[in-house]
């Protein structure tokens, strides 16, 4: 059934209350509005093909003497019981080694003066229909960043951030981790916390092996339903080139003037019904897991550059020391992403009520128009598919990345070489990213653990998009080129498995057929046996009870089951666990 709507959570599965006003929404919209076809086929099919599945593709407080001490062990915390239709329990967190910690400086940032109880901004970011979804979600985590960009051979970030965490586990926490995803190999750059205050009490910071998280005690504990004030001190290190073939692929870093910030800040990890979770992810696929949060960011660079940026952009100053402060808002959203550089223009247009903003450099207009009219077009069925899109923007930016693009919460990153006169492959890559809209950031999920979850319905929805528009050469296109051949490819090659298993589980030479093309073939021979009607339902159910929550793979075959008028456990045995 449906997961709970809420952060750091049990994730119990009951009904959203939001779901009757969505079908409201959604029904109103079925009574509202072809693509032109402006690009030729064969030349997005033969490169899209050829690109798309390359990516996206990621007791008493402690005094000031202590700060530098580090906790070499986790305190367990008892864990709920175990849903009947959940993973079971995985290994619990690694335990941390006890690493020196250098005397710290001043920090750059004082302690920042908010009250994060207050919602009421984040009412400037959402549609009118879904301004009161800004104060329904309390528990959710609730962010206030400070931080500068400091360029530079090395360019680095400093900063520090306060959140609002609520307990919302049926037992009492002992710890909290974050996770530090620019020390991910994969990301090629650093990240460190320097101080934390616990409710203005200093606490100590104890790592993981691998530095991918961060660990603060929690001296009392924190009761399930209490609320705890943490603030962290941070900095991090930007890589200046793309590792190719990484999760990251130039989606982290600073490379040809362009200034990506994906995963920058500490970002509260996941407790679930396994416990707190610390994937460190593969070299290849999303490493990225979090929940619904609440995002105000003060983000202050040199002038001259311009930010895109997850949710709105609320005010800008100019400093007196040629720097300019973005203020910015976004939420409820599933991370906080902002891109700077002084190298695009944009262009706008809207649909649904959502502004659409189309990025692009020198010379590469017809391009920016291209991924505008996919994108509104894209924006425009999945509102009817799978619920209304809440937000008041929608970016698309060009970035550096040997991938294909990347998904954030309102924003859709492409790579940069499509924005040229051979073109690339926004036939495709459009609809997947702004699917990815729902499957990612508004319906949540365990990418590294469950990639399928998102990837496989993110690529089905493309051919759903081509098959609502009555494109029937690009419908045939995806079906035919895409997941069969890919998928035939493998089996011929001895590499098939089955679409369910972490990321770790896969290598390179079957992730992309088996999760983006027999994952949606799976979804296909379900949708044949149960009906367009029957099947459609189920989506829509699915996205609307896991709505700002995060769904397990249970969640969506049990809404396949639900409308299902016959037997479908054989298909989802043979395709998701082959057996």
């Amino acid at each position: 059934m449906g997961t709970r709507l809420m952060g750091p959570a049990t994730h119990a599965r009951q009904r959203s209350a939001f779901d009757k006003r969505f079908v409201g929404v959604a029904a109103k919209q079925r009574r509202g509005g072809r693509q032109k076809r402006g690009f030729a086929i064969s030349c997005v099919v033969g490169l899209a093909i050829a690109a798309v599945l390359t990516a996206c593709g990621r007791g008493a407080a402690a005094t000031a003497e202590e700060q530098d001490e580090v906790i070499v062990a986790p305190s367990p915390s008892p864990v709920a019981e175990l849903p009947t239709r959940t993973r079971p329990p995985t290994a619990p967190p690694p335990t941390p080694t006890q690493t020196p910690q250098p005397v710290q400086e001043p920090p750059l940032f004082p302690t920042p003066e908010i009250d994060l109880t207050d919602y009421t901004v984040y009412r400037e970011t959402l549609l009118e229909a879904f301004a009161e979804d800004a104060d329904r979600l309390p528990g959710a985590p609730h962010y206030f960043i400070q931080v500068r960009l400091l360029p530079g051979e090395a360019p680095r970030l400093e900063g520090v951030q306060r959140v609002r965490i609520t307990n919302q586990e049926q037992t009492s926490l002992n710890e909290l981790y974050f996770r530090l995803y620019p020390n991910l190999p994969a990301y090629g750059g650093t990240a460190e916390i320097s101080q934390a205050l616990v409710d203005g009490q200093l606490a100590r910071i104890g790592h993981i092996p691998d530095g991918s998280a961060a660990r603060i005690p929690l001296a009392e504990g924190l009761a399930a339903g209490a609320t705890t004030d943490v603030t962290l001190w941070f900095n991090a290190t930007l890589p200046t080139q793309v590792a190719a073939g990484t999760a990251g692929a130039g989606l982290y870093g600073f490379v040809d003037g362009v200034y990506d910030l994906a995963g920058f800040y500490p970002t509260l990890a996941v407790f679930d019904h396994r416990g707190w979770d610390l994937d460190a992810g593969a070299s290849f696929g999303d490493s990225f897991f979090a929940d619904i949060g609440f995002y105000q960011v003060e983000l202050t660079a040199p002038q001259g550059l311009s930010v895109a940026a997850s949710g709105s952009t609320l005010a800008r100053e100019t400093n007196d020391d040629g720097t300019t402060t973005w203020r910015m808002a976004a939420g409820p959203v599933r991370s906080f992403y902002a891109t700077l550089t002084d190298r695009w223009e944009a262009i706008s247009g809207e649909v649904d009520g959502v502004q659409v903003n189309s990025y692009y450099p020198v010379g590469g207009l017809a391009s920016a128009q291209t991924a505008m009219n996919l994108t509104t077009a894209s924006l425009r069925v999945f509102n009817r598919m799978f619920g209304p899109y809440p937000y008041r923007e929608l970016d698309v930016v060009p970035l550096p990345t040997t991938g294909f693009g990347m998904e954030y919460a309102g924003i859709l990153g492409l790579a940069a070489n499509f924005y040229g006169e051979a073109g690339g492959g926004f036939g495709i890559a459009m609809p997947h990213e702004v699917a990815h809209q729902w499957f990612f950031n508004l319906i949540g999920n365990d990418q590294p653990e469950e990639p399928w979850l998102d990837e496989s319905l993110a690529n089905y929805a493309v051919y759903l998009y081509y098959e609502a528009v009555n494109w029937p050469e690009m419908q045939a296109a995806m079906m035919e080129n895409v997941f069969r051949y890919r998928y035939n490819a493998a089996r011929n090659l001895g590499i098939d498995r089955p679409v369910s298993g972490p990321v770790m589980g896969f290598d390179q030479s079957n992730y992309i057929n088996i999760i983006y093309s027999k994952g949606p073939l799976f979804l296909h021979a379900v949708r044949e046996r149960m009906g367009d009607t029957a099947f459609f339902a189920a989506l829509l159910d699915y996205a609307q009870r896991n709505r700002y929550g995060i769904a397990y793979a249970d969640d969506l075959l049990d809404a396949l089951r639900l409308h299902s008028s016959t037997p479908i456990d054989d298909l989802i045995a043979l395709w998701i666990y082959g057996e």
